[in-house]
């Protein structure tokens, strides 16, 4: 226990000195980068060292999300070197204690750090990502962007636009064209702009568009329905709208809408599995396959420490540098191979759930072998 203590304690440390070091690396490149913009901002909000540290805080949890697994298996394989280096290593073998029993403490550690990325990536991400997906040229959500034109793949209805501003989620000079089913009010449906809504009690989920100039008596016109459910709804009966107004039905939100990966990068499980069964997004394989190769992540991140661990507690003992060296290249390695799947499966060339899990089916067998010397 006290072996497990003292292992565990040189790991923690090791994980938080990689962990500040890479994030402040990365972080200090990228302020300078975009200094002049945060500056500008922090005119507006009062103190630069306030959106600084409002702007990285949220991104260092992010930034914990992509570099869990190999800052687990760095920390693990420094706190085993400074025992190497030291000779407590040889001390440790020599008292008969296994190599199994030594690593046993850098394993449980990764699992550890695994979970935790588990319940951030489920409960804390999501509740951010609205945040995370604003750069340093946007941190108020109002800058203007283009808007590319987007599919409601239930109702046909092709989203067009001029731009959007996140903040509001509103579209800029909306152009609705609609497919033939839905062409009782005219080809197209133009406004000056249209504002996401959630479900409410008049109205489920859609866009307000508001300022409609074409069809130029839209306030006279009936609501429309496809399959018994109203598409579009028009002042005519819909006392809750204002003139030239009309609210159109959608299950694409304003995130999905704008094109946003963040949405499912930084979405709870749950919500991926929700956007898959909506037949209004019609998601790609990027969807599923991020879905399955979230449940094979806590995996293949105890796959990846049992590649790396023998190249320091192996029978042949290397030098500090020439197991680090060895260790980059397994995790390049290691990587590699599993965006290799994941490209296949978004090319569909394979099915995303044997895309996600086929990179374990390789490593964990080679992580097996390789890890068979510590068992002896």
């Amino acid at each position: 226990m006290l072996i497990d203590r003292y292992l565990i304690r040189a790991q923690l440390q090791a994980f938080c000195i990689v962990f500040i070091s890479l994030a402040g690396l990365t972080f200090v490149i990228d302020a300078f980068t975009n200094l002049e913009e945060f500056m500008l901002h922090a005119e507006k909000t009062g103190g630069l060292l306030q959106v600084l540290g409002m702007y990285y805080g949220y991104r260092l949890i992010s930034f914990f999300d992509a570099t869990s697994p190999i800052i687990s298996l760095a920390s693990g394989m420094f706190a085993l070197s400074w025992l190497e280096r030291h000779n407590e290593l040889t001390a440790l073998l020599a008292a008969g204690i296994t190599r199994w029993r030594i690593a046993k403490p850098a394993i449980l550690f990764t699992l550890f750090v695994s979970l935790l990325a588990i319940g951030n990536r489920e409960f804390v991400l999501p509740s951010i990502r609205f945040v995370i997906a604003r750069n340093a040229q946007d941190l108020d959500g109002q800058t203007q962007k283009n808007f590319e034109a987007r599919y409601d793949h239930e109702t046909e209805i092709l989203f067009r636009g001029k731009s959007y501003q996140e903040a509001l989620q509103r579209l800029e000079s909306p152009s609705l064209l609609m497919p033939p089913l839905l062409a009782e009010l005219g080809p197209q449906i133009d406004a000056a702009n249209a504002i996401w809504e959630p479900a409410a009690t008049e109205h489920p989920a859609g866009y307000l568009l508001r300022g409609v100039s074409r069809p130029p008596d839209i306030d006279s016109l009936p609501a429309l329905k496809l399959k018994n459910s109203t598409v579009i709804y028009t002042a005519e009966k819909s006392p809750w709208l204002k003139p030239n107004e009309c609210f159109v039905t959608s299950g694409v939100s304003f995130e999905q809408m704008i094109g946003s990966s963040n949405w499912s990068l930084y979405s709870s499980t749950m919500n991926l599995v929700d956007a898959i069964s909506n037949p209004s997004l019609g998601v790609g394989a990027d969807v599923p396959l991020r879905v399955h190769a979230r449940f094979v992540a806590p995996f293949l991140d105890i796959s990846l420490v049992l590649l790396g661990l023998p190249l320091v507690l192996g029978p042949s003992r290397r030098g500090v540098f020439v197991a680090v060296g060895l260790c980059v290249l397994t995790t390049v390695a290691f990587f590699l191979t599993i965006l290799g799947f994941h490209a296949l499966a978004t090319s569909y060339i394979l099915g995303p759930s044997f895309a996600a899990w086929a990179p374990l089916m390789v490593m964990a067998p080679l992580a097996a072998w390789r890890a068979q010397p510590m068992w002896e």
